[in-house]
């Protein structure tokens, strides 16, 4: 159990570079798929990759360093963040770099293997893919999921006035 002192307190920011690295990773063995495209985002602020595929969204992996290495995991554009990584940057919240790389894949793995369906309302979002999904801004999680899986089944079906709709298939085939 973390003591209470340590939730206040970073003491090594850079161990948290690893989520830069890894988006670097990615970006590079992305970039080598058939029908893929790497970009590299002005002053190092991470890579943009998209593949050609029909109906597939573009992966933004966002970098920044303040106050410590993040990462934002993006579909389609930056408002759209599947991941923010670390969550927290305390010492209490440390839970090791293993845990860091395995989210960071899970949540590119969600994008490249589709389908990924985000719904963008007024003040909140949902973001559905088959084995997971979020929300926020609504207290209507249970419905939008329902929703968006019947979207991804290519059901045709109503959506809340003003939704906006993204629909990511597989970059794979």
């Amino acid at each position: 159990m973390p003591r209470d002192e340590e939730y206040s307190r970073l003491t090594d920011p850079g161990r948290y570079g690893v989520v830069h690295s890894r988006a670097r990773v990615w970006a590079e063995e992305l970039a080598e798929l058939p029908d893929v495209a790497s970009f590299a985002l002005p002053d190092g602020g991470g890579f943009r990759l998209a593949s050609s595929r029909p109906g597939t969204l573009p992966l933004l992996l966002l970098t920044r360093d303040e106050p410590f290495p993040l990462l934002d995991l993006c579909a389609a554009r930056p408002d759209v963040v599947l991941q923010s990584l670390p969550d927290c940057g305390c010492d209490a919240c440390d839970r090791g770099s293993d845990d860091l790389l395995d989210a960071i894949d899970e949540t590119i793995g969600t994008v490249v293997d589709g389908p990924l369906v985000v719904l963008c309302g007024d003040g909140w979002q949902a973001r559905w893919w088959p084995h997971g999904g979020s929300s926020s801004g609504t207290g209507r999680h249970v419905a939008l999921m329902e929703l968006c899986r019947r979207l991804a089944d290519r059901e045709d079906v109503r959506v809340p006035e003003g939704t906006e709709v993204l629909i990511g298939r597989s970059w794979l085939g």
